[in-house]
């Protein structure tokens, strides 16, 4: 990981010495979001732990405002058919789905309340795999998947099914036009400190602090037209 932020950064320090003095361009400005709110309010996350991880989540929308700056400013100076281009433009989703999916993890969180029953979406989940207790299974047996990414709660954009995903890196895997409803971060940096190789033991303390009004207003929001 270490190594892989170290070349990024030595990768756009070359991009921006060849491009020399830029036109006045006009791109998205993402400021990061604070989460501050989470902290001493879950059992099972720790202080330290929840400081690192939004540090990493504004270091994805710091690198997703440089990646879209420079990606203008090199085009703008006829810089679009080079490698360093290409390079940014395969880079570019990567980051800016690693910012969207820590909005999305830390805003379905901090919650102390269960899913309830009689809501919309506790019906859909029970409709589409048999009860909420298959769900839930599922949807931790996917998190203990080997490797690194996300598991979400996708509901499909075809005839809106819903079903249990895994998201390798962050931009790989995921549903074409799909609602994201619930999301997980399985990525070692989400628990390691504090529960070492027992993941098993974080996506329990996730699921019991899981706040259920995020995902069923993503759920209402697509049901009703109003959002995706």
């Amino acid at each position: 990981m270490k190594n892989m932020h170290l070349n990024f950064f030595i990768m756009m320090s070359l991009i921006f010495t060849s491009i020399g003095e830029a036109k006045t361009t006009s791109y998205p400005n993402y400021q990061p979001k604070n989460f501050n709110y989470l902290k001493g309010k879950m059992k099972g996350f720790d202080d330290k732990l929840l400081t690192m991880h939004f540090t990493l989540y504004q270091g994805y929308v710091k690198n997703t405002n440089l990646i879209l700056r420079t990606l203008k400013e090199m085009a703008d100076n006829g810089q679009d058919r080079t490698i360093g281009y290409g390079a940014l433009k395969r880079r570019m989703g990567w980051e800016f789905d690693g910012m969207i999916l820590h909005e999305l993890y830390f805003e379905n969180l901090g919650g102390v309340e269960p899913l309830p029953k009689k809501s919309a979406l506790y019906q859909e989940i029970e409709n589409n795999f048999g009860s909420y207790d298959e769900w839930i299974q599922e949807f931790k047996a996917t998190g203990l998947i080997r490797g690194i990414g996300w598991v979400i709660l996708y509901r499909d954009p075809k005839d809106g099914h819903l079903h249990t995903v895994w998201i390798n890196e962050h931009d790989h895997g995921h549903l074409a036009g799909g609602t994201p409803l619930l999301v997980m971060d399985v990525w070692e940096h989400a628990y390691l400190i504090e529960y070492g190789l027992d993941r098993g033991a974080y996506i329990d303390a996730f699921i019991k602090n899981i706040d259920w009004n995020a995902p069923m207003e993503r759920f209402e929001k697509v049901v009703s037209g109003s959002g995706r």
